[in-house]
């Protein structure tokens, strides 16, 4: 945006209202270039998408990272059924007959329960475990991505010392001489130090650890754990307790900034639960009333009925009026306290109110005493003991380690030289420890810093057990034999102290004793299913005494001249540790659309007073530390707040994430100050990219009359085709999405999908056959916010199909728009003809250097596209092959259901229905039925197959928070 933009744009800043949508602040100001934008039938053909500079060196080598990291570049060429065969070959196996496994993945020390798809004995795609009752199949988009960590290139495989290879027999030998000191001293000296973690098995293990050396010592790094949470129920309650919300279970939910339905390993368990409560009050059975006070745009913000722009020293007094007492707030926050408090009130039982974990525990104990007030203990808020291990500080391992009394470190899982504020000091600090072993997937910047490192095997590959976020413990099986010269973590462990089990065999060792002569059977039945039954720990019945009286008060936030820094776990990246997955990198932020680094998020108030545009380069600072980044307006920001996104700014040299954005880590909550550099940096961002033409894209319906007017047909020169059975479409309800990309990272799985790189996105050509488009209606500074999923539309009077020249966008018998590949020349001129702008065009060949063993992960089933052709979403028309097929083979119709594209399946919250439209009792066309649905673009007149649900918007209320 230049300048004379920017002062259209700050003209319009202040109170915008109305139903009006726009995607960006140069769409809010309708600058001629944005217009030449939306005209433009190629985006990526305008040089002012061009970053200056362009290397294409650069941008192939990011192509071929990309491609890279579903190859297995260290093996030793061994024949793919050599190097990748099955954990037990199975009898009367087929070829091209898909194999599925129930297993689990990690995230955060979560169980996040997969079923693992794979093709003679190559893990392909990863979808939820629909019999979980924790998630009920959905994922999200980290699980979406696990895949293609299994096949980093960059991946550790093999032991080294001082970063040079070295042998196990080596590192063996290294861990005898320190176990035989270790019997010596009892463990004297020695520390372990590991990322979070739920599994029974690891505890046990470390438990026997600590029997057979009592002096060693414990440590977990956590940086995006709920210690605070657990402290807080310490305060309110006596002890610390894991908390548990049942969101489907709450007419009434108040957050103070916190995102439930946001990013990490809880999303998919918790958006699920919203979805149920949120399609129940569609049927009216009860409301779902979200309330949002936060001083930066979630997700969970976005979703809000009523959203509150407030910043984090206004939280204390906001709780202070949600449980009745006088508090200094202004008319806005005043209003919505009143508003909020009426509706907690008019639901007792079935209403709560939640606080952010990055906040101070006492602020969240209040929450706790304030739920309890309101009933919710007991109903849509319950208690566990602790569910991830607690073990000593890390601090107290960083005080030690400065002081010269740890002799040997062993680092399990975890990044201290990363991901930790204190990273620069445990670096110091490690080089006064005589021996130190890092053992991780990656060689990281912990692994550099170490004398020694072990390569673990991924999830996909071991054998394990964690618990998912409700508690559940699901046993981690693998779909296929390491890649790599490399051990699980608890055969690790288990070789450490002298044992040579297999990471099966001590999985079984933990379970055995309690399932006693059964265990054959329970072992069998937890494998199949990919879960224990009966597993959630007991619920705990805290006292309920009011004890606010006695609880602390929460700390003041740190700001500096009116300028408050936070620092939050990335929506893409999360914590850093998936940095170099080339799928999340290139997935859009849900509302900034950034790509392949992070940005510094400021507000329009700020932007418009020091001057600032996206893209300008800014300097943070606070105390010593200090990044440079590029400057993002965020609609929705408050106004002197600054956001910062951790994951980022790794140093891992050859690595695709190396030297990606900046390291937020080091920043922590003191005096802030921000500066512009002067210079200017490039931004990969989508969100200006395939914007439609037309308008009420989005649309929304008031809840005690929730019904879109109706639109007749627009007239066409073409007859209808007639539409034989089964014909398939789409309905995706808008009151159900979140936007959190679930499904476009599970379609770029199953669909192989190419990622271009930074450079390449920049200029408008990624390859994503599905988009989230977000939009904002009102002021900039505190706008609504909503989130539109755009697949292909798969129109019955396609303008693709008509305007192709060669015949190479076809309809078929069953109303799919395909595009045959091999028909394809390139003239684009079907893109040019979509009003949707969902065609993708292959401007290089993004194959063509991919090593061999790139057909392990690739899709089989799915063809892998060339240069020169155009490709766009399928309706996944290699599953309705797949379905064809065994109906023919029972001698029966396809069944509703037996069809689930890849993002309907992948999505937590069922916003997405697929079925087949000619039948009046199937799923998807109770959906089309619905009076909120609604066709995008109608007045083009294509009939497209997939349509859409408005987004209901919440009834005026009384002040006694029921309808008005």
């Amino acid at each position: 945006m230049d300048r004379t933009a920017r002062d259209t744009v700050i003209q319009a800043l202040s109170g915008r209202t109305g139903s009006g949508l726009w995607r960006s602040l140069e769409d809010m100001a309708d600058t001629a270039a944005f217009r030449d934008l939306v005209v433009a039938e190629f985006p990526a053909l305008l040089p002012s998408l061009a970053p200056a500079g362009l290397n294409r060196r650069a941008a192939l080598k990011a192509m071929a990272a990309s491609l890279a990291l579903a190859g297995l570049t260290g093996c030793d060429g061994r024949p793919d059924e050599t190097a990748l065969p099955y954990v037990t070959a199975p009898e009367g196996d087929v070829p091209g007959v898909a194999r599925h496994y129930a297993t689990a993945v990690r995230l955060g020390g979560y169980a996040q329960p997969v079923m693992g798809k794979t093709h003679s004995g190559r893990p392909v795609k990863l979808e939820g475990n629909p019999n979980h009752p924790a998630t009920g199949g959905g994922t999200d988009l980290f699980t979406q991505a696990a895949l293609l960590d299994l096949y980093d290139p960059d991946r550790s495989q093999g032991p080294r010392r001082r970063n040079q290879p070295t042998t196990w027999a080596a590192l063996d030998t290294a861990l005898g001489g320190g176990a035989r000191a270790a019997d010596a001293s009892q463990g004297e000296g020695l520390r372990l130090l590991t990322g979070p973690t739920t599994s029974p098995t690891l505890v046990r293990q470390i438990t026997a650890l600590a029997q057979r050396w009592p002096r060693v010592r414990w440590h977990v790094l956590d940086p995006m754990g709920d210690a605070s949470r657990l402290e807080a129920a310490r305060l309110a309650f006596g002890q610390p307790l894991q908390a548990h919300t049942l969101l489907d279970q709450a007419d009434v939910v108040v957050c103070l900034d916190d995102d439930p339905l946001g990013p990490g390993p809880a999303q998919t368990t918790l958006a699920r639960r919203w979805a149920r409560r949120r399609l129940a009050g569609q049927t009216g059975q009860g409301p779902c009333r979200l309330f949002v006070a936060e001083p930066t745009p979630t997700l969970t913000g976005a979703r809000a009925d009523l959203r509150l722009v407030a910043g984090v020293q206004r939280l204390p007094a906001l709780m202070q009026a949600l449980h009745g007492e006088t508090a200094d707030l202004s008319p806005q926050e005043a209003r919505w306290a009143e508003e909020a408090r009426a509706a907690l009130l008019a639901h007792p039982g079935r209403s709560l109110i939640t606080v952010g974990p990055w906040h101070d525990p006492a602020l969240q104990a209040q929450a706790l005493d304030l739920n309890t007030r309101l009933g919710a203990l007991g109903g849509c808020l319950r208690f566990t003991g602790p569910l991830v291990a607690t073990a000593a500080p890390w601090h107290d391992l960083l005080r030690d380690m400065a002081e010269g009394q740890v002799r040997a470190l062993l680092v399990l899982d975890a990044n201290p030289a990363y991901a930790a504020p204190e990273a620069a000091a445990f670096r110091d600090a490690l080089a006064r420890v005589p021996f130190s072993l890092h053992a991780g997937t990656l060689v990281d910047e912990t692994a550099t810093a170490c004398q020694w490192h072990a390569p673990l095997a991924h999830d996909l590959e071991s054998w394990g057990d964690a618990r998912a976020v409700d508690g559940t413990a699901s046993l981690i099986q693998p779909l296929v034999r390491p890649f790599y010269d490399v051990r699980g973590r608890h055969a690790l462990l288990d070789g450490l102290m002298g044992g040579g089990a297999t990471d099966r065999e001590v999985v079984q060792a933990t379970w055995r004793p309690g399932w006693g002569d059964d265990f054959e059977r329970r072992w069998s039945d937890a494998l199949v299913r990919g879960f224990i039954p009966d597993s959630v720990p007991a619920w705990v019945t805290p006292q309920s005494a009011e004890l606010r009286a006695n609880l602390p008060a929460p700390a003041e936030a740190a700001s500096s001249g009116g300028l408050t820094l936070l620092v939050r776990p990335d929506p893409t990246l999360w914590d850093g540790a998936s940095a170099n997955n080339a799928w999340l990198q290139e997935t859009p932020k849900p509302l900034t659309k950034v790509t392949w680094g992070n940005v510094v998020h400021i507000s329009p108030h700020l932007a418009a007073e020091r001057g600032l545009r996206n893209g300008d380069e800014v300097r943070v600072a606070v105390g010593g530390a200090s990044i440079m980044g590029p400057a993002w307006v965020l609609p929705g920001q408050q106004a002197l707040t600054i956001t910062l996104t951790l994951g980022y700014g790794r140093r891992l040299p050859g690595q695709t994430a190396d030297g990606l954005g900046h390291d937020a880590y080091p920043l922590t909550p003191g005096p802030v100050s921000l500066e512009a550099t002067g210079r200017r940096l490039d931004i990969a961002s989508t969100q200006r990219h395939h914007a439609m033409e037309g308008e009420n894209f989005v649309r929304t319906v008031p809840a005690d009359h929730p019904v879109v007017p109706h639109e007749e047909p627009t007239p066409s020169f073409y007859p209808d085709a007639p539409r034989e059975r089964p014909s398939w479409g789409m309905a995706i309800d808008l009151d159900l999405c979140i936007g959190c990309n679930a499904c476009v990272v599970a379609c770029v799985a199953e669909n192989n999908v190419p990622m271009v790189g930074a450079e390449l996105v920049a200029m408008g050509r990624e390859m994503h056959w599905l988009r989230v488009d977000s939009y904002h209606a009102g002021d900039a500074a505190a706008p609504a916010t909503y989130f539109q999923p755009v697949p292909c539309m798969h129109c019955e009077q396609a303008p693709c199909e008509m305007g192709c020249p060669v015949n190479a966008a076809v309809h078929s018998h069953d109303g799919l728009n395909l595009q045959v590949y091999n028909r394809c020349i390139g003239t684009r001129t079907c893109s040019s003809y979509c009003p949707y702008k969902v065609r993708r065009f292959n401007w290089y060949d993004y194959t063509a250097d991919a090593p061999e063993s790139v057909k392990a992960q690739r899709n089989p089933d799915v063809t892998v596209r060339q240069r020169g052709v155009m490709e766009k979403c399928t309706y996944c028309v290699q599953r309705i092959s797949a379905a064809r097929i065994q109906a023919k083979l029972k001698g029966e119709a396809i069944p509703d259901g037996a069809i689930v594209p890849a993002c309907q399946q992948a999505c937590p919250t069922q916003a997405i229905t697929f079925g087949d439209v000619t039948d009046p009792t199937s799923a998807v066309s109770r959906q089309k039925a619905s009076p909120r649905n609604y066709s995008l673009v109608p007045e083009a007149g294509t009939r497209p197959r997939t349509t859409y649900l408005a987004r209901i918007e919440p009834a005026p209320t009384d002040k006694d928070g029921g309808p008005a």
